[in-house]
């Protein structure tokens, strides 16, 4: 169904003028039944000889008093703009006036057509509206779906979508992919102006996350993202710049997140969380220099730098885990051998099929500097650990090409360290209970959609805790590997002085928790030390 936009534009002086011609000029003939009449048009048949028959202009002006018949002038009813109106003038200039008077009512009435239709309610139920086509607001969205989804710019010349297009909107003019790559490019600097106002306006301090990065290409990139809480308390995410940089030294890094926030104009810096790579120290202090510079930093600067728990706890466990490398290794090169091909994945899920192992997943790779992956890659080798067992019986290049020949072979390969043995998954099973506490803690810290800062010092100073219990294990190789890990989490939370007090903080304004809980977490002399009280 359908429905003319053409609005009816009333004043107050003539409430029973119509307007609903597209010409403001035109007027349409009143009812018989009306009390006010309004009288046709002159045309060039007939003459105006009296003021009944004035022009229906005369309704949206005011005459100015006490100016000469020659120099008449009238002021306009939305603009007060002055026009002049004498006889030889004739109401030609007000007419015009009127069709570009940007305050005359009807000049802001859509008058293009609508389309009913019904939209969901947000307490359910659905609501009848009227729907518009526009093309800019289409191009708009189109470059947000672009964008969102990750699309590459010529999808918008591939034939399936144009046929959708044209089916579901004849009427939507399709841009050219390099019509849509200035799309993006406007759509991102009409967001990142809207943002600048914002961030001009935001009454709260905004946290900051870098990393930097080599990509396969040997090109050095950084990435720097904004956390903050608005007026509403909800927590925002949102990356502010991803560009290439000459190196990874610190003060490289420093200079190009300076000259990102001076973009931005960004001064209210609570505190900037980055990995523990040495540079990142020398960034700190540059970017805390600068910031005192600035005269808009908290507590001189001193709890700025906020070390990654996500990061230490990586490193932690990838400690624990050298002594048991050579088990791990053998486990991921056959699951390596397996993703390698199609054939040798056919050949793998033929022996699921016949151990009769039920499971709708395949063994996943890991990223081996990340021990998160290792430990979803282990999780799901073991419940194929028959599978694995069968493959040697029927697939001789299986074995051939994970066994070494030489110790040379060792040396050039750390992949060829033989299939698998019976030790190997048993160590892998005794790992995962162990490895499950550190991943679930990871998952936990690395949350950017909700806040994290009040749960940091519960799982820091449990992890701490844990270690400790597990290095008195009667197991000789967990409480070796947990002995291990223990070094690395001292030499970054071992002493509470080494821990930024925010996270303190955190807690203690925790409803859950409050001071009380933090006094008896950790040592009650330490923590007043650090707190002055």
């Amino acid at each position: 169904m359908s429905s003319t936009g053409d609005n009816t534009a009333t004043t107050a002086t003539s409430p029973s003028v119509d307007h609903s011609s597209s010409d403001p000029k035109i007027v349409a003939k009143a009812s018989e039944t009306d009390t006010c009449q309004v009288p046709p048009l002159p045309t060039s048949e007939t003459k105006v000889s009296s003021k009944s028959n004035r022009s229906w202009v005369w309704e949206h002006y005011v005459v100015v008093t006490g100016t000469e018949t020659k120099d008449k002038k009238a002021t306009c009813k939305y603009c007060e703009q002055l026009i002049a109106c004498a006889s030889k003038n004739g109401t030609t200039s007000l007419s015009n006036h009127l069709h570009r008077c940007k305050k005359y009512p009807y000049n802001s009435t859509d008058k293009r057509q609508k389309t009913l239709e019904f939209k969901p309610k947000e307490g359910g139920g659905k609501a009848l509206t009227t729907h518009m086509f526009d093309q800019e607001a289409c191009r708009r969205m189109l470059a947000r779906m672009v964008i969102i989804d990750e699309l590459p710019f010529k999808f918008v010349e591939r034939e399936g979508f144009l046929d959708f297009c044209l089916v579901m909107q004849p009427r939507f003019e399709m841009p050219s992919r390099r019509t849509i790559t200035t799309d993006c490019h406007k759509l991102f600097l009409d967001e990142k102006k809207s943002l600048k106002a914002y961030f001009e306006t935001l009454s709260s301090r905004i946290c900051l996350t870098t990393d930097a990065w080599t990509s396969i290409q040997n090109l050095n990139y950084l990435c720097l993202t904004a956390h903050f809480i608005d007026d509403k308390w909800k927590l925002h995410k949102k990356i502010l710049s991803f560009c290439p940089i000459t190196s990874h030294a610190g003060e490289v890094i420093g200079r190009t997140v300076e000259k990102c926030l001076l973009d931005w104009k960004i001064s209210k810096v609570l505190t900037v969380t980055v990995d523990n790579a040495s540079s990142n120290d020398t960034c700190l202090q540059y970017l805390r220099r600068r910031l005192i510079n600035w005269k808009c930093i908290v507590l001189n600067g001193e709890y700025l730098h906020m070390r990654c728990a996500a990061h230490v706890l990586n490193l932690t466990v990838r400690e624990g885990l050298k002594d048991l490398e050579d088990s791990i290794v053998r486990i991921r090169s056959a699951v390596r051998y397996v993703r390698s091909s199609p054939a040798r994945a056919q050949r793998f899920k033929s022996c699921i099929e016949k151990e009769r192992i039920e499971s709708k997943n395949l063994v996943c790779l890991d990223v081996e500097t990340r021990w998160n992956s290792t430990f979803l890659m282990l999780e799901a080798a073991l419940k194929f650990q028959k599978a694995f067992e069968l493959l040697e019986t029927v697939d001789s290049k299986y074995v051939e090409e994970l066994t070494p020949q030489s110790e040379n072979d060792t040396r050039k390969s750390s992949k060829m360290r033989g299939v698998p043995t019976e030790m190997d998954w048993e160590y892998a099973k005794d790992l995962l209970p162990f490895l499950q506490i550190f991943y679930d803690s990871t998952v936990k810290m690395s949350g950017s959609r909700y806040v994290t800062g009040n749960v940091y010092m519960n799982e820091i100073f449990g992890i701490g805790g844990l270690l400790n219990s597990f290095q008195e294990s009667d197991d000789f190789g967990l409480s070796t590997m947990a002995g291990n890990m223990k070094k690395k989490y001292d030499k970054y939370w071992g002493n509470v002085e080494r821990i930024n007090i925010l996270i303190l903080i955190a807690v203690v304004l925790d409803p859950r928790h409050k001071l009380s809980y933090v006094q008896w977490a950790i040592d009650e002399d330490m923590i007043l030390r650090m707190l002055k009280f």
